[in-house]
């Protein structure tokens, strides 16, 4: 795989192989950890695989991360894309947020 010139709103992008098609359903790609602020201490989220990476040209993958810009008006969003195949949990009497490890990798989906 090599890396192209951007294709917006997309940063890196990457072009396949002619014998190297990334397979639709893994995405087996190199996981992405981020971490969230929360009460004091930072708390790690890893997205895995097709939750990381997203097909823009039938050859061609970016990463599915868009940049915010110099001022942006949020400090983080959380894309629908990140979000797929997770289940998050919203304690709103304790205004607390939790979410699970990728069902991925327990052969589970949120997707038909």
């Amino acid at each position: 795989m090599s890396e192209i010139p951007r294709l917006a709103p997309f940063k890196h992008c990457f072009q396949e192989g002619s014998s190297m098609r990334i397979n639709e359903e893994l995405m087996n790609v190199t996981s992405v950890e981020i971490g969230l602020p929360g009460n004091g201490r930072e708390v790690k989220w890893t997205f895995h695989g097709k939750n990381t990476v997203v097909r823009v040209l039938e050859t061609v993958i970016c990463l599915a991360f868009v940049d915010g810009g110099e001022k942006p008006k949020e400090s983080m969003v959380i894309g629908t894309h990140q979000l797929q195949d997770y289940i998050l949990n919203f304690d709103m009497s304790t205004t607390r947020l939790a979410f699970s490890d990728s069902l991925l990798l327990h052969n589970f989906s949120c997707s038909a």
